[in-house]
């Protein structure tokens, strides 16, 4: 299993926008991708412009499916996206191990 993560740095002002934006667009992502295990939008505790997308993924060939043969490196945005943010997506994958 594999857990992606895509973390944005939301600009003031913005972040309920963007989280309600973000949320309805994965809402029905569990049936439409095959693989995707399971997911969450969070936002910091600590520092709310800073939102996270968490995927979980079965194997590469499921995340591959959804995010394209970048998806290493390439993150998966919406139209207009950049306009909410202060810099672009950072993105980070995990293996399971446990």
């Amino acid at each position: 299993m594999l857990t992606r993560v895509s973390e944005a740095l939301v600009k003031p002002g913005r972040e309920l926008e963007f989280v309600e934006r973000v949320r309805d667009l994965v809402r029905t992502f569990p049936e439409t991708y095959d693989g995707l295990e399971g997911h969450e939008v969070l936002v910091d505790l600590d520092d709310p412009l800073k939102v996270r997308y968490v995927s979980r993924w079965r194997d590469e060939q499921a995340l591959e499916n959804y995010a394209g043969p970048g998806w290493r490196t390439d993150p998966v945005t919406f139209p207009d996206e950049d306009e909410y943010l202060q810099r672009p997506l950072a993105l980070r994958h995990f293996r399971h191990i446990s």
